[in-house]
């Protein structure tokens, strides 16, 4: 703002020494207009950004700013709605909580709009529900968890993941699940959405596109062999995602991620809720638990087994 009046000022002095008439009220109008121009366009973006833990900015044929598609808006909001809904479960049924009630309950608000293509931002308000472990920092906890979601993105390199993510996300189990969430939003093209910003107030911006798109499908099913132990583990299984062939096992150690690209829906359903075998190869966190597995078998435990 100080460097526009600051050019107004000039070009109102050049004008005065080339001998030119200067309106004084034909400045300040002018002035004016232009100040009314910026603050229409830029406080509305402003507020997006201060309100809101993540925001989305679509870009393309669809997501033009005077008449955008309203199949294109409703993607954007849809996939929102379904993908932060879909990470808060996740991310608290790795706590041990029935993370898909939570979900429903969770009141995910649309923290504003604003011109330049579309923008939208995105504000998570945790509900009070007696299923939620007594911690007081479960909200900004769930917060920074869609709040960091563009400074992973910033690891999808041209032709896999760049080194380094591990650190940035050491939990194995939450970077699979905020890379499923990256991977859902990165738009396919189909809905005149071809590039879909996303921003936060702590961590920047990074842009998705059907680029990102291949590299995290597969990167999402491809394991790095050298971070991985080989190993059988025993538990309940819990959530199930056959959109991203994840689901939860709960075992004597805490809840683990596993990856089984062969899940088949009737074979999902049975499990749920069911002890399990479960062997393949899997990664640890910093305090060496298992939180990461890619599933090679799964086998049926007795009806009287548990976890001790």
């Amino acid at each position: 703002m100080r460097v526009f009046l600051e050019h107004c000022m000039e070009v109102g002095l050049l004008a005065a020494r080339n001998g030119m008439e200067v309106r004084p009220n034909e400045l300040v109008s002018g002035v004016i207009d232009q100040l009314d121009k910026i603050a229409r366009e830029s406080y509305p973006l402003f507020q997006v950004i201060e309100n809101s833990d993540l925001v989305l900015h679509a870009e393309g044929p669809g997501a033009q700013h005077d008449l955008p598609w309203l199949s294109a808006l409703n993607w954007l909001t849809s996939t929102a709605n379904k993908n932060m809904r879909g990470l808060l479960r996740t991310m608290i049924d790795l706590m041990g909580v029935d993370g898909k009630r939570v979900a429903r309950e969770a009141d995910l608000r649309l923290s504003g709009l604003a011109p330049g293509s579309v923008w939208i931002g995105l504000k998570l308000m945790v509900p009070d529900s007696p299923l939620l472990p007594a911690d007081i920092q479960l909200g900004y906890r769930l917060s920074e968890a869609a709040a960091r979601l563009p400074m992973l993105a910033r690891f999808i390199d041209d032709e896999g993941l760049r080194p380094g993510l591990r650190e940035a996300e050491p939990d194995p189990a939450q970077r699979d699940a905020a890379m499923s969430s990256l991977l859902a939003f990165a738009p396919t093209g189909k809905r005149g959405i071809h590039t879909l910003g996303i921003s936060s107030r702590e961590y920047g911006a990074a842009t998705l596109s059907q680029r990102e798109r291949v590299v995290l499908q597969e990167a999402l099913r491809r394991p790095v062999d050298s971070r991985l132990r080989a190993g059988v583990l025993q538990g309940e299984v819990r959530e199930a995602d056959l959109d991203k062939t994840r689901f939860h096992l709960r075992t004597a150690d805490g809840i683990v991620r596993c990856v089984h690209s062969a899940l088949r829906v009737d074979q999902a359903r049975s499990m749920l809720g069911r002890m399990h075998s479960v062997s393949g190869k899997y990664e640890t966190d910093a305090d060496g638990r298992p939180r990461l597995m890619y599933v090679e078998r799964i086998e049926p435990m007795p009806e009287s087994a548990s976890l001790l």
